[in-house]
């Protein structure tokens, strides 16, 4: 490594506050999970456009900025707008705003704020519901809230991003809901965590455990639980950069060939879904990945080429293994298990 390299990587670390360490497990090497030499040939694995200019040279480690929470918004697209949140008619533009103001309201209030969120459009086609809005999810907290309208985005933030992660607001006495309270203008939901939970809990129905009411402000949500075991977000957002618009597809039907072969692939309990994404940052290194784990661990990949699809599902999606020469960087907390839990 030459030392422009390592003083990129030396910064990188101290900016971050990078802790992983990458010697050691779950990260593992490329010639550990049996993937392809490279170059493979084209008979092996579909390869790129050649006129793609993929930066082979700068360092992927620390190239994620950090962040605790991951929303995404389904569109059913798999293209959008160069910058999702430039169209006012979107949700993206308006959550993305009721995210700055949440943030700065907790902040001027003292209330210490969970981190960076980051924002994006998805291709998931949401299911049928009666109303205008879209369908949001948010991760690692494993929640789908239907029909979120564009009035909604601030009550959203209050319902669902303002509490810690894996913690919600103080359910109503008598009733399956949460409630979030505003005082002087800020959310003050009462943080709920496994710790405040009674030591013999009635067990839930199956329909209580995977749903939640929640009201924040003048709106009623219905959250519900996220059930795939995994899910392979691929950045597609052409109009953004080429490069990711092109590679997208290649990836998705690669990785769809893998899951399909294993009996993986779809929306169920312990299935795994794909979901093209809008702009995750540093198309430089397309194919640009994240795997995320249902029990909370999201991965970012980058330069990730066909050849890579098999290994990324063998080792990360089952077995919880992380590809040292693809790795970018991941969600604050991946690595530490001890601290993850749902929502509810």
């Amino acid at each position: 490594m030459n030392y422009a390299k390592g003083l990129f990587l030396k910064v990188k670390k101290i900016a971050f506050s990078a802790e992983e360490d990458i010697t050691a497990s779950p990260f593992i090497s490329a010639a550990d999970c049996h993937a392809c030499t490279t170059p493979c040939t084209e008979e092996d694995h579909p390869h790129y456009p050649s006129y793609l200019k993929i930066n082979q040279d700068m360092p992927l480690l620390y190239s994620v900025k950090p962040y605790t929470r991951h929303v995404l918004i389904s569109t059913g697209k798999e293209d959008w707008e160069p910058h999702i949140d430039d169209d006012k008619a979107s949700l993206a533009h308006h959550m993305s705003k009721a995210i700055d103001e949440g943030q700065q309201r907790l902040k001027s209030a003292g209330i210490e704020t969970q981190g960076r969120i980051l924002l994006t459009n998805s291709s998931r086609l949401a299911e049928d519901w009666d109303g205008p809005g879209w369908q949001v999810i948010v991760l690692p907290d494993q929640i789908v809230v239907n029909n979120v309208t564009i009035e909604q985005c601030n009550d959203f933030f209050d319902a669902f991003l303002a509490p810690p992660v894996g913690e919600v607001a103080q359910p109503v006495e008598g009733e399956d809901e949460l409630q979030v309270t505003k005082q002087d203008g800020v959310s003050h939901p009462k943080a709920v965590g496994p710790e405040d939970e009674p030591t013999s809990p009635t067990p839930p129905s199956p329909s209580a455990s995977n749903s939640k009411t929640v009201r924040a402000g003048n709106t009623t949500f219905v959250a519900r639980r996220w059930l795939p075991k995994a899910v392979i977000m691929i950045c597609s957002h052409k109009k953004r950069d080429k490069r990711c618009g092109v590679t997208a597809p290649i990836l998705g039907k690669e990785f769809k060939r893998i899951l399909r072969s294993k009996d993986l692939y779809g929306d169920a309990e312990d299935d795994v879904e794909i979901w093209m994404v809008s702009h995750i940052g540093g198309h430089k290194f397309a194919g640009n990945v994240i795997v995320h784990r249902s029990e909370g661990m999201a991965v970012w990949y980058g330069r990730v080429e066909p050849c890579h699809c098999q290994a990324i599902v063998d080792a990360t999606i089952e077995r919880g293994e992380v590809i040292r020469e693809l790795y970018r960087g991941s969600m604050k907390g991946s690595f530490d298990m001890s601290k993850k839990s749902l929502a509810w």
